[in-house]
């Protein structure tokens, strides 16, 4: 699995001059609106998995990939700890770009940000981190089964659909007229404060994570490439 992890680093390594300042850039000017800097900050840690994936299905590497003497549960495998690793990396930064704007103009922002920001509080990192996690548990057995354009294809339309019925949810309840972002980290705030609740939390995403493990697998391994 460590190969195929290498082989991932390898694809996107010839891009990196334009991928680290365009990360920086991208980041940087969200930060003028807090809610638009969390969910671009997470758009740019997913992109990691978006862009491998994008290269694979245009040079068609996913069929050579399958003909190499590994097991098709192990390419999955390393396809989840490669998404993983950059949503880790993406909130490391997420943080980190954070702090470094607030240092750099902080009196000029401080006014934009109510409470503290997201990207300095343990609920908004673990909102970050959450979101991405249940994102990419959602695509990767899509993206396994139809492929690429069909797979993200079908995904959006599903996780569009679960958007707009939380969205009817919350209108109805205390969340109103709150940022989804600040929705989600009022909702898993509460579960840092108990240890019953953080660990019944941590089992449950345990459980969705491998859940989706084990439909990917079955996906690829049926799939035709």
């Amino acid at each position: 699995m460590r190969h195929l992890i290498a082989k991932d680093v390898r694809l996107v390594a010839p891009y990196v001059w334009l991928i680290v300042p365009g990360h920086v850039l991208w980041c940087a000017q969200a930060f003028l609106v807090p809610e638009l800097y969390f969910w671009l900050s997470l758009a740019a840690a997913l992109a990691w998995t978006v862009t491998v994936l994008l290269i694979e299905w245009h040079l068609e590497a996913d069929r050579l990939v399958a003909s190499l003497p590994v097991t098709r549960a192990a390419i999955v495998r390393a396809r989840y700890a490669s998404a993983a690793g950059a949503l880790g990396l993406g909130a490391a930064l997420y943080v980190i770009y954070g702090h470094g704007l607030m240092a750099v103009a902080g009196e000029r922002l401080a006014g934009r940000w109510s409470g503290a920001p997201s990207w300095s509080s343990a609920d908004g990192v673990v909102a970050f981190v959450a979101i991405g996690y249940v994102l990419i548990a959602g695509f990767l057995p899509f993206h396994f089964r139809f492929g690429l354009p069909l797979g993200a294809s079908l995904f959006a339309v599903v996780a569009a659909l679960v958007a707009a019925a939380a969205t009817a949810a919350g209108a109805g309840g205390a969340v109103t007229g709150v940022p989804p972002s600040e929705a989600v980290r009022q909702y898993l705030s509460p579960l840092l404060l108990s240890w019953e609740r953080g660990l019944a939390a941590l089992a449950a995403a345990a459980a969705v994570g491998a859940l989706s493990l084990w439909l990917s697998i079955r996906f690829h391994e049926r799939r035709d490439l």
